[in-house]
């Protein structure tokens, strides 16, 4: 009997011993703290920032900067930079103050005739796969961040869909990451629905940009408050640890339809009814937003989960800083809330 208790004590140690190591698994780092809640944006300059028109007003509320549209790699891993990029950097720089600035690569779009989209994702993937195997793409991104003076590099790699795709993607961070060891980040913009990522890869990747838009609910509403909940608990369900997680919030709208149009916030603020549901009569499609109320909502479900802050997609579709629905406003509004509270 003796022996069987023994037995049985050794076995009830070693379930509680790997059922610990799970959850501190799970939960390796503390929630992040309100005052070090990430906002970031991304600045969009594919077609060269104008001073004259660029709205440095909400940058003060910005924490990290990502430049899109700048820099492009082709299938041997050859980087293109725009001839519009240091002049971009140098009218960010002048306001920013402090923030982090990384770049975002873009690889090579998809070739093929087929209107069927998975054909669409499996040639685009063939092609970054070729790029992330030419065995020089690492130390082309790691020439241009150098150059530059960037803090890090961040993809938007949508959407490598089957294993062999994942596979080729995830070691080729692990060789971009031993590349450019502690001198520069990687970031991610991902989906949840589309999770695949070897943990060493996801342990390779400083911070995730969670791309909770372009989706929808049952009723045609874009980007609900539902959604972006169910995002933010799959990657955490996946084992992504929280800190590394920033909450995507769109700027803009989406038809209820899921038709291929995309209208700015600054341009219809005072138009939309309180769902943030706008009905355009040249269209005949109506547009649904996140309203102030809704980017506040996010921004505090945040901070209460302990994410390590949220993404806008992107900088320059917000009224400037001076209007009182400013969406820039409503998530800092609830992290200055979130940083008294704390104190």
């Amino acid at each position: 009997m003796k022996k069987f208790v023994k037995i049985l004590s050794v076995i009830l140690c070693m379930v509680m011993a790997f059922t610990f190591t799970s959850c501190s698994n799970e939960k390796s780092a503390p929630p992040v703290e309100p005052e070090d809640f990430r906002v970031t944006a991304y600045v969009v300059c594919g077609d060269g920032l104008d001073e004259s028109t660029f709205d440095p007003s909400n940058l003060d509320k910005v924490t990290d900067i990502i430049v899109f549209g700048s820099v492009t790699f082709d299938e041997n891993g050859e980087m293109t930079v725009s001839e519009n990029m240091q002049n971009d950097l140098d009218i960010l720089r002048k306001h920013m103050n402090g923030q982090d600035l990384y770049l975002n690569i873009l690889g090579p779009s998809a070739q093929t005739d087929s209107s069927d989209w998975n054909d669409q994702m499996h040639d685009l993937a063939d092609r970054h796969t070729k790029a992330f195997e030419s065995g020089v793409l690492e130390n082309n991104i790691k020439s241009v961040l150098e150059e530059f003076n960037f803090d890090g590099v961040v993809f938007d790699y949508e959407f490598p869909l089957r294993k062999k795709d994942w596979k080729a993607f995830d070691k080729f961070i692990l060789s971009l990451d031993s590349v450019l060891g502690n001198d520069f980040e990687i970031g991610m913009s991902m989906v949840g629905w589309n999770l695949k990522q070897s943990k060493e890869a996801m342990n390779a990747t400083d911070f995730f940009e969670v791309m909770s838009y372009d989706l929808w609910d049952d009723n045609g509403n874009h980007a609900t408050f539902d959604i972006a909940k169910d995002d933010i608990e799959t990657f955490l369900k996946k084992g992504y640890e929280g800190y590394k997680l920033d909450l995507g919030l769109p700027f803009y709208a989406r038809p209820t339809t899921k038709d291929a149009y995309w209208y700015d916030y600054k341009n219809y603020y005072d138009k939309f009814d309180e769902n943030g549901l706008y009905s355009d009569d040249e269209t005949g499609l109506t547009f649904s937003f996140n309203t102030y109320d809704m980017i506040s909502e996010k921004t505090q479900y945040a901070l209460d989960s302990g994410v390590g802050g949220v993404m806008i997609w992107h900088y320059a579709c917000d009224v400037p800083a001076d209007n009182s629905a400013s969406l820039f406003k409503a998530i800092d509004d609830a992290k200055q809330q979130a940083i008294k509270n704390d104190n």
